[in-house]
C-alpha cells in the first residue's frame, strides 16, 4: 500500500496545499491528543480519490516509522490507537487521533496528501509530556512540640526531567510568603518503570518554636507540563509547656491537656492512615506490544499498574479464543463465557516493587505467538480491594511472516542482445497476504508488470511473482532493474536489483575457500563441507568433489545457480562427510570448470581431527 501511495506521489505534477498544527504540539501522557492536518481543494472531492499517508520519524535516532495510510479504500493501523477518519477527508481534513500517547509518540510526524493530481505534506513534531503528581508529608496539620522539624516533598510521575521544587513558608497572620533556602536537600530526579517517568523527592528541617505555630509550610514545583505551579500545604501548629500557679488553673490546664491529647491522637491517627494504612487505587497503563509481532518468535506484553496501597493485588492474562467463542452453543447456558479465554497467567511474570508508602508492578507476559494468533485479543485483568470491578486491558495482536525467500531471477539466465528478457521477482512464504511489488528502470516506474497472486502456500502462507519482459537492445546494458517490495514483515521497503550484463564470452567465476561445519571435526559425526562459487555466466558449470584424487559420487548436493544484482550467478556446493579416525590427513577437493576459466580451479580442505584421549 505504502508503495502504491509513493508511486502516486511520483507521478503527482501540481502542489497541494496542506496545513498543519503549529509546531510542537504538546500532548499528555496516557491521554489523546490530535494533530491536525486539513488540505484545500478546488472542488469537492470523494473520499476514494483521497490518499493520506501519516509517518513519525524519532528525533535522537533518527529512524522512520509508518503510523497510518488510507488509499481511497482501505486502512492500514501501523501505530495501535491511531485514526484518521476517512469520512472528513472530503471536507479537505486529514488530522491524525492518537489515543492512550506514551514516551515511545515522540516525534516528527509528517501528513501526506495526494488528491490527483495534487500532492502535498506537512511537518508537525509532537512532544510528549506527563504532569507531576505532588506529595506533601505530613499533608494537612502538624502538631508538634518545638524543636527539629522536618518535611517531606514526594514528587512523582514527570516528563522531562528537568524540574524545579522550593520551599516557602508564610507565618501566621501575614499574607507574605519567604522562600527557604537552608537545610534543604532535593534528590536527583530518576527513573525506575518502564513508563521512562521521573520521580524525585525533596526535604526541608527547620527549628520550630512557639513563634512558628500557625505557620503554613509550602512546597511548590515549577515543571514545563504545568501552566501554573504545583502546590501543596502543611500547617505546622506548636505546643509549648504551660506553668499552673493555682489549683483550679492546674485542672483546667489537666483537662484543656486531655481534650488536646485526644485531639492529638485523633490527628496523628489521622495522618498515619492516610500515610501508611488508606488504600489507594491502581494506575493501570495500556498494554505495551511490539511494533511488528513475528510468527513463531517470541513476544512480551507488557502492563504497568502503579501507585497502589495495600500490596495484595491479583493480575491475570488472558487470551480470547475467538474461535471458541463463536462456536459455543448458545442453548448451554451453563458453559460461561470467559470458557473463550485461555489463562496465560502461568507465562508471565509479575514482580512486585516498593515505591515509598506505594506499590508497582510491571506485568510481563512473555508469549510465542503462531499464525493462528492473528487477530486475537490479548486481555490484562486487575483486581484489588480499592476496584468495585477488575480493571481489564486488552490489544489486538497482528502477527507476521517474513518472507522464506524474495530474489530475482531472468529467463533466459544468460541474457542475449536482440532477445526478450523476462526478469521475475519472486517473494515466497510471507504473511498477511497483502503486499506490494513495483519494478523501477534506473529509478524511474515500471508500468508493463504482470503479476501472479498472492496465492497461498504452504498451510496458510503466501507467495507472489511479479515479471516485467522487454526486448533486450544495447542500451540497455548496464541498466538497473529493481523490485521494491512492501509488506508488514519488513517494516520499511525492501529491494532487489538486476543489473545488465552483455558482456560476451562469459565472466569466470570467483571460487571462495571451503568453510566446514563443525569448524573442529568429531570423529564419527557429520562434517558439512561448503565450497562457494560467485560470479559467473554462463550457467554452464561443472562442481566436482575428490578425496585424495579420488572422485566422490555421492552425499553432494549443489544449490541452484541465482543471479545477484549484477546479473552474475552464484551457487554453492555441499559435501557431507563422516569422519574416521583413520582418515586423519585426508585432502578434500572442490573442482570447478567453467567455459571462461583457461583451466579448473580447485579448493583443498585436510581432515584434522582432535587427538583422541589418553587412558589414566
Amino acid at each position: 500500500m505504502e508503495m502504491l501511495l509513493l508511486l502516486l506521489c511520483l507521478v503527482a505534477a501540481d502542489a497541494l496545499e496542506v496545513k498543519i498544527s503549529p509546531s510542537p504540539v504538546i500532548g499528555l501522557v496516557y491521554k489523546d491528543v490530535v494533530l491536525h492536518c486539513n488540505f484545500t481543494v478546488r472542488e469537492r472531492v470523494k473520499k476514494e480519490d483521497v490518499a493520506v499517508k501519516w509517518t513519525m520519524k524519532k528525533v535522537v535516532s533518527g529512524e522512520d516509522k509508518p503510523v497510518f495510510q488510507f488509499d481511497g479504500n482501505h486502512t492500514a493501523c501501523y501505530r495501535q490507537g491511531s485514526l484518521v477518519n476517512p469520512e472528513l477527508l472530503p471536507y479537505g481534513i486529514a488530522s491524525l487521533i492518537l489515543s492512550n500517547v506514551t514516551l515511545m509518540d515522540e516525534g516528527i510526524y509528517t501528513c501526506t496528501v495526494l488528491v490527483m493530481p495534487q500532492y502535498g505534506n506537512g511537518k508537525i513534531q509532537l512532544k510528549v509530556r506527563a504532569q507531576p503528581a505532588v506529595h506533601l508529608s505530613p499533608h494537612s496539620v502538624l502538631i508538634a512540640a518545638e524543636g527539629e522539624k522536618t518535611f517531606s516533598c514526594d514528587v512523582r510521575s514527570f516528563y522531562p526531567q528537568t524540574i524545579n521544587v522550593s520551599w516557602l513558608v508564610q507565618k501566621h497572620g501575614s499574607v507574605h510568603e519567604t522562600p527557604l533556602s537552608s537545610d534543604i536537600c532535593t534528590g536527583i530526579p530518576s527513573s525506575h518503570g518502564f513508563d521512562g517517568l521521573f520521580t524525585v523527592l525533596s526535604r526541608v528541617t527547620q527549628m520550630v518554636n512557639v513563634s512558628n505555630n500557625g505557620s503554613l509550610y509550602i512546597c511548590e514545583v515549577q515543571h514545563e507540563s504545568l501552566k501554573k505551579p504545583l502546590r501543596k500545604t502543611t500547617t505546622l501548629l506548636v505546643t509549648a509547656p504551660k506553668t499552673y500557679h493555682q489549683e483550679t488553673g492546674f485542672i483546667i490546664g489537666v483537662a484543656v491537656a486531655c481534650i488536646i491529647v485526644t485531639g492529638l491522637c485523633s490527628i496523628f491517627l489521622t495522618i498515619f492512615y492516610q500515610e501508611r494504612l488508606a488504600k489507594v487505587e491502581p494506575q493501570v497503563s495500556s498494554i505495551i506490544k511490539p511494533d511488528l509481532i513475528p510468527i513463531n518468535e517470541k513476544i512480551r506484553l507488557i502492563c504497568n499498574i502503579n501507585g497502589f496501597r495495600p500490596k495484595t493485588i491479583q493480575v491475570k492474562w488472558y487470551r480470547k479464543n475467538t474461535q471458541m467463542a463463536s462456536t459455543r452453543d448458545p442453548a448451554r447456558e451453563d458453559v460461561a463465557l470467559s470458557d473463550a479465554r485461555e489463562d496465560l497467567t502461568s507465562m508471565a511474570k509479575q514482580p512486585l516493587e516498593a515505591n515509598g508508602r506505594y506499590y508497582s508492578i510491571s506485568s510481563c507476559l512473555t508469549y510465542t505467538p503462531t499464525i493462528k494468533d492473528d487477530g486475537e485479543e490479548f486481555e490484562c485483568s486487575i483486581q484489588h480491594s480499592t476496584l468495585k470491578n477488575p480493571i481489564w486491558r486488552s490489544t489486538i495482536v497482528h502477527v507476521t511472516a517474513r518472507p522464506a525467500s524474495h530474489y530475482i531471477f531472468s529467463s533466459p539466465q544468460l541474457p542475449v542482445q536482440g532477445e526478450k528478457l523476462i526478469l521475475t521477482c519472486v517473494v515466497e512464504k510471507f504473511y498477511p497476504k497483502d503486499i506490494a511489488l513495483v519494478w523501477f528502470r534506473n529509478g524511474q516506474p515500471i508500468e508493463e508488470v504482470t503479476q501472479f497472486g498472492p496465492f497461498p502456500c504452504e498451510s496458510d502462507f503466501y507467495s507472489v511473482w511479479s515479471q516485467t519482459e522487454f526486448i533486450l537492445t544495447k542500451d540497455k546494458e548496464g541498466a538497473i532493474y529493481t523490485c521494491q517490495i512492501q509488506h508488514s514483515s519488513f517494516g520499511n521497503v525492501e529491494e532487489l536489483s538486476y543489473e545488465i550484463n552483455l558482456q560476451v564470452g562469459g565472466t569466470p567465476p570467483e571460487v571462495l575457500w571451503i568453510t566446514a561445519d563443525p569448524s573442529i571435526p568429531v570423529p564419527e559425526e557429520e562434517l558439512r563441507l561448503n565450497c562457494r562459487i560467485n560470479n559467473f555466466s554462463p550457467n554452464l558449470i561443472s562442481v566436482n568433489w575428490f578425496k585424495d584424487e579420488e572422485l566422490i559420487h555421492e552425499r553432494i548436493c549443489h544449490s541452484a545457480a541465482v543471479v545477484g544484482t549484477n546479473g552474475l550467478l552464484s551457487m554453492w556446493s555441499l559435501l557431507r562427510v563422516i569422519p574416521k579416525q583413520r582418515a586423519e590427513k585426508s585432502v578434500y577437493k572442490c573442482r570447478v570448470e567453467h567455459g571462461a576459466l583457461k583451466e579448473c580451479i580447485e579448493r583443498s580442505y585436510i581432515l584434522q581431527l582432535p587427538s583422541a584421549s589418553k587412558p589414566l
